[in-house]
């Protein structure tokens, strides 16, 4: 009985329509990211993940690397070494990474604020079980606060999380025990976006207002000198804010993100009726999220040095 009950009730899910949330995103070059369901044997759950630097698997992006250097910031502070015990994984005199978080916020109509964390980890040694890399930074959209920027910031729940950032190979050499040289000036360097509970129909918009971050090219290059993208920890991100409209299966993008005398314009950027947006010379991809309450991209104009990985949060209506 309990086995035709069980039946009847998944015939009927599938018969209305209703799918559950998978996973979707985009990535400037899949051979550094490719982005999906997390499978890892280590992690696994089908929340957001990422396979780096070609990997056969992909590892949960809250539960593994988030996860792991949060522990070992909250022990030892920004900057701290990740070993394997902050991973879970038994401990031993090994250093895996160096960790930093940053947050940010972007107050838009009224006194909403949209809030982001965003994560800086710099491999050093290579364990068999992860995927080789140099640096990768993750962003994540967190909850809105009324008033005055969150504090402390709460991402949003695993199952609902959208994750964006860049990530870059691993350099020649030995990686030193400290250092703020994530790679990021490497040719092969890859933005990327990902969330849980991608849109797949698009709801109707009227005037909504997205606060929204960028992240391109976080820590200093082999020379020492800080890139655009300030230090891990302390990072100088792209933000601004984009209104979007969307009705009877047509809808745009309109509004701006800037750093100093960079912008990166999101006019003809046109939203489809399955959730995703772009502009009409390919430099812009994305998705939303969560009911479109939030949403995520890549910008992918220029060299790789100007492509930046966004993310933001419905502050209006």
């Amino acid at each position: 009985m309990k086995k035709s009950t069980l039946a009847l009730a998944i015939m009927a899910l599938v018969g209305s329509g209703a799918a559950l949330a998978v996973p979707l995103g985009g990535t400037s070059h899949s051979a550094g990211v490719a982005v999906g369901a997390s499978n890892h044997i280590l992690f696994g759950g089908g929340n957001s993940g990422v396979a780096l630097n070609g990997a056969s698997t992909r590892i949960d992006l809250a539960g593994g690397p988030i996860n792991g250097s949060n522990n070992a910031i909250a022990d030892h502070g920004n900057g701290a070494i990740m070993t394997p015990s902050d991973m879970g994984m038994p401990a031993l005199p090994i250093n895996v990474a160096q960790v930093w978080k940053d947050t940010e916020s972007v107050n838009g109509a009224g006194s909403t604020y949209a809030n982001f964390a965003v994560n800086s980890i710099r491999q050093i040694t290579t364990l068999s079980i992860a995927p080789q890399f140099g640096g990768l930074v993750i962003g994540q959209v967190a909850a809105n606060s009324s008033g005055t920027p969150a504090s402390p910031v709460v991402p949003l729940a695993v199952g609902s999380g959208v994750y964006f950032g860049e990530w870059a190979p691993r350099a020649a050499g030995t990686p030193p025990a400290n250092s703020t040289n994530l790679n990021m000036t490497s040719a092969d360097r890859t933005v990327w976006y990902v969330g849980d509970n991608a849109v797949t129909a698009m709801p109707t918009l009227v005037n909504a207002v997205y606060g929204v971050i960028g992240i391109n090219q976080t820590g200093t290059d082999a020379a020492g000198n800080v890139l655009a993208g300030g230090l891990p920890g302390n990072q100088n991100f792209y933000t601004g804010k984009l209104t979007a409209n969307y009705a009877s299966g047509s809808g745009d993008i309109t509004g701006s993100i800037s750093r100093g005398a960079s912008s990166i314009n999101f006019a003809g950027t046109s939203i489809g009726s399955n959730g995703t947006f772009g502009n009409t010379v390919g430099t812009i991809d994305g998705r939303f999220y969560n009911g479109a309450d939030a949403l995520a991209g890549i910008y992918t104009g220029g060299s790789s040095a100007d492509h930046v990985a966004f993310g933001g949060s419905k502050i209006a209506p």
